[in-house]
C-alpha cells in the first residue's frame, strides 16, 4: 500500500537531484521547463530593483537611502539638469550633487533621476 507513495517520492527525488541521463525525456522535460520560467516569467514578478531606483508614486521628490545607508534623492523630471535644479530648490542652501542615475520604468521609459549629494 506504501510502495505507490514511496515510487513518487523516489522519483521527485531523481527530478530534483537532476539525475536523469542527458538525451531522455525526462531531462530534456526538466530543461523546458526551466527555459520556460526564464522567458515567460514577467520582469515584475520578481520585484527586485533597490528602493532608490524605484518609481516614487506620490511626491515628485523622494528620499531614499542605497545599499550603503546613504541618502538618495529620487526626483520625477524628464531631464538630468532639471532634476538637479529641482532638487536644489526644494532643498534649499548649497549642496553639491556627488552622483546621478537614470531611473527607468519597466518599458525603458525615463522617469526619474536618483540624485546622491554632499552637504
Amino acid at each position: 500500500m506504501h510502495r505507490p507513495v514511496l515510487h513518487v517520492t523516489q522519483r521527485m527525488k531523481r527530478f530534483l537531484l537532476w539525475s536523469f541521463e542527458r538525451g531522455s525525456i525526462q531531462y530534456d522535460v526538466i530543461c523546458v521547463v526551466i527555459l520556460a520560467f526564464i522567458f515567460i516569467t514577467p520582469r515584475a514578478a520578481f520585484n527586485d530593483r533597490p528602493d532608490f531606483m524605484r518609481i516614487p508614486a506620490g511626491p515628485a521628490i523622494r528620499q531614499t537611502r542605497d545599499d550603503n545607508g546613504r541618502p538618495v534623492w529620487i526626483v520625477k523630471v524628464r531631464t538630468e539638469q532639471d532634476a538637479v535644479n529641482r532638487l536644489k530648490a526644494s532643498l534649499g542652501g548649497h549642496v553639491t550633487i556627488s552622483r546621478t542615475e537614470p531611473v527607468y520604468d519597466a518599458t525603458g521609459t525615463l522617469v526619474a533621476y536618483s540624485i546622491w549629494i554632499e552637504r
